[in-house]
């Protein structure tokens, strides 16, 4: 295997980081749900782990979101997939030193994410991050440089780890009782961890855009400034391990998922999307367009309009997600797009050459955000290079027409596997290793899903029966 960085440079690397005082280094990656995965290593090995990697058993790839049980190969399974015929062999997490930075809210540390790698030194075809960095280059390859930008919607809870073993969803315990959507005065109560959060975010790093109280009560929205979608996606995984890790030493809990509770607002991730051509001008604004968006634009949306219904399981990728799916939730729920339409799946806003974008409202704040970027890009782009054809953008409020006159989204996740399973563009764009595992791991999900008695079943049958 070759090594990642010379000699040199690792060297400067490590002299770098102990003359601001670091004494222990996070290496770590993303894993199939969006959790990060790593371990910590005294500085005194980083230089050596740097041109190596860091060993980690593979068996990461099959464990449930919960770690209850290990996801078995299904038969017939020909693509990369963890067994224990194969005894669950190490894998190396190869770091990027390009994503070193200081964590700030612990001692001495800092963290660099790695690449997932065989002994050999091939890719995992699974790795999330390497299916964004597929997906990138195929842009580049054509002469487009993809820029993204996430918002990131979650609940602070007056919870613990072990408190949550026990709780039923009505008896969560929020940071305020109260929702006031972009509140100032609500915002004002959340400061004290609000403040905390972003300026944790900015001594990480992460270009924080803004911050504001969102419609369900203890929750935040925050918003990420766009960049090259790597360094988006990047940005976004960061930002959620780091929030959660903040919460936690505030005695609270903060949660992406996507519907907590039946009686709060979903949490949302939309992602914003622009394409650039080789000398940096975007290409997503016509000024001669009445409605200031051009030809590629259209045909972007179009791919992605075509691809949702497949793409829905990477979207919304849990049981709960589907919880979010509800009429005036402001998710994407149609196979739809319109000009600042909020009732749409896709959202265009024309904003000037630099700043027209795709808004894809569909994903909840628990999708892995290297793959729902990878997906709605990867759509996309494959709506321009067939100039595909996008229809009237919608002007109406699409959560009133009947179900009959628009283009719904799968509902459930059993809906969604079906979907992803015929879909080509999925296979086209994150992998046919990809499809075939990540259909594997989701119908383990339902199965799981299938044999649990929940509080609602209890609450509406034990007595009555």
């Amino acid at each position: 295997m070759s090594d990642l960085a010379p000699a040199a440079d690792a060297v400067s690397v490590v002299n770098g980081l102990t003359d601001q005082g670091i004494e222990t280094v996070v290496l770590a990656g993303v894993d199939t749900h969006g959790v990060m995965r790593g371990k910590r290593v005294p500085i005194g090995q980083l230089a050596r782990l740097l041109g190596h990697g860091v060993a980690l058993c593979d068996v990461f790839w099959v464990l449930h979101l919960d770690e209850s049980a290990l996801v078995e190969r299904p038969e017939g399974h020909t693509g990369y997939f963890p067994t224990e015929r194969n005894g669950y062999p190490d894998i190396l997490g190869v770091p990027d030193p390009s994503t070193l930075r200081i964590v700030p809210w612990h001692h001495r540390t800092a963290l660099m994410l790695c690449d997932w790698r065989g002994q050999d030194g091939a890719p995992i075809p699974i790795a999330p991050r390497e299916i964004l960095r597929r997906v990138v280059e195929r842009a580049r390859a054509t002469g487009f440089e993809p820029r993204c930008a996430l918002e990131l919607e979650f609940y602070l809870l007056r919870e613990t780890s072990g408190s949550l073993l026990t709780r039923r969803p009505a008896d969560l315990v929020p940071l305020t009782e109260r929702s006031s959507t972009y509140g100032v005065a609500m915002g004002s109560r959340q400061e004290p961890v609000g403040r905390l959060i972003r300026e944790n975010m900015l001594a990480y790093g992460l270009p924080v855009e803004a911050c504001n109280p969102e419609t369900g009560p203890g929750q935040f929205e925050i918003t990420l400034r766009h960049r090259p979608a790597l360094e988006a996606a990047d940005d976004a995984f960061l930002f959620k391990s780091a929030v959660k890790e903040l919460a936690a030493q505030q005695e609270l809990v903060a949660t992406f998922m996507a519907k907590p509770s039946n009686e709060w607002a979903g949490n949302s991730c939309h992602i914003h999307m622009s394409l650039t051509d080789e000398d940096g001008r975007g290409v997503f604004h016509d000024p001669d367009d009445a409605g200031g968006l051009s030809s590629t634009l259209r045909s972007f949306v179009a791919g992605t309009l075509d691809a949702m219904p497949g793409l829905t399981a990477v979207m919304a990728p849990t049981i709960n997600s589907y919880r979010r799916f509800t009429g005036y939730s402001w998710a994407g729920t149609t196979a739809t797009w319109g000009i600042d339409n909020r009732s749409v799946g896709v959202r265009a806003i024309s904003e000037g050459e630099g700043g027209t974008r795709v808004e894809h409202r569909q994903p909840g704040g628990d999708v892995n955000p290297y793959l729902a970027v990878a997906a709605a890009l990867g759509s996309g782009l494959d709506g321009i290079a067939r100039g595909a054809t996008a229809p009237e953008p919608s002007v109406q409020d699409v959560y009133a027409m009947a179900p009959g006159d628009v283009r719904t989204l799968p509902r459930s996740l059993p809906e969604a596997i079906a979907a992803l399973e015929g879909s080509a563009t999925a296979r086209e764009w994150l992998g046919e290793d990809f499809v075939g595992y990540f259909l594997a791991m989701k119908r383990a999900e339902v199965d799981a899903a299938a044999t649990a008695v929940t509080d609602w079943e209890v609450a509406r049958y034990l007595e009555a029966l």
